[in-house]
Formats: structure tokens, C-alpha cells, sequence
């Protein structure tokens, strides 16, 4: 099944009878990869993050999950504003699904180890276009610290977000 997923990939992949793929699926990845780039430093930390991410949320193999991120990176390219994907998540998605693409966020954002001011901007404007109070995007950065317990300490680049 991946090499059929490939082969439809590598033809400019778009939404249609054959998509692999949810549309709100891909539009979660999307946004993750917009959160790694946003700083202007996309590296393999933070690409491995949203494959790990996808691969839990979706349940995808390794393969299929790279897959999906690949073709993610190429949409968010190609989409001038990320609103047809915040647009197709709050559609799509329950409350407790949009808490969980804010806490894949911030893990993405946390993959290096600084949480830059972009990635908090992002982050804090993608959650309000869902429709998630900002106590609950302070809790889901809190859960997302705890998965990175290699973390002592966290350098913000001059967010206001503190740690806990």
C-alpha cells in the first residue's frame, strides 16, 4: 500500500477519489510544518517531531507518515495563508482533536529546544481561529514540556510564555 501511496504522491497529489489522505489530515501537518519553518530554521529535529506526531495521531507507519509530511510541506509552500487549513481543521475536528493539533504545536515548537516568538504568535493565533481559550493553550504547552523531559531548561528567544 505505501508504494501505491507514493506513486500517487509524486504525481502533485491533490484531493480526489485516490487521496491517500484527509483533507484535515493533511492540513494538521501542514500547519505543524508552518510552525517548524516559522522561525526561519526547519531542521531534521523538528521534521522528526511532526513525523512522530503524525504517526500517534493517525496511526501511519514510518513510511506513510513521511509520506504525508513530505506532501504537507509542499502544500504549506504553496498556500499563500494558512486559513484553508485552520479553516478545514475547525470544520473537521472536535474540541478535543484542536487541543491536540495546539499540543502537537507546541512539541513541534519545542523539537529545538527554544520556543522562538513566532512559534508562541503562531501558535496563540492558529488556537484562537479554533476556537481554543488560552488557558487551555497554556495547559497544552504544559503537557507538551512534559514530553520533552530532556528539557531543563527552555530558552525563549523573549516570549512571554514562562515555563513551569
Amino acid at each position: 500500500m505505501t508504494k501505491e501511496i507514493r506513486k500517487l504522491l509524486a504525481k502533485r497529489p491533490a484531493p480526489g477519489p485516490y487521496w491517500p489522505f484527509k483533507l484535515e489530515e493533511l492540513a494538521a501537518a501542514a500547519l505543524m510544518v508552518e510552525c517548524g519553518r516559522v522561525d526561519g530554521e526547519f531542521d531534521e529535529e523538528e521534521r522528526d517531531e511532526i513525523c512522530r506526531a503524525v504517526m500517534e495521531e493517525l496511526v501511519l507507519d514510518e513510511e506513510t507518515a513521511d509520506c504525508l509530511v513530505g506532501v504537507a510541506e509542499r502544500r504549506e509552500d504553496e498556500v499563500w495563508h494558512d486559513w484553508l487549513f485552520t479553516e478545514a481543521i475547525k470544520t473537521s475536528f472536535d474540541d478535543y482533536e484542536r487541543l491536540a493539533v495546539i499540543q502537537r504545536l507546541w512539541e513541534v515548537a519545542l523539537a529545538d529546544g527554544t520556543v522562538h516568538p513566532f512559534e508562541e504568535h503562531l501558535i496563540s493565533r492558529i488556537a484562537s481561529e479554533l476556537g481554543v481559550p488560552e488557558e487551555a493553550v497554556d495547559r497544552r504547552f504544559t503537557v507538551a514540556l512534559r514530553r520533552h523531559p530532556g528539557l531543563t531548561t527552555l530558552a525563549f528567544d523573549g516570549a512571554l510564555r514562562s515555563s513551569p
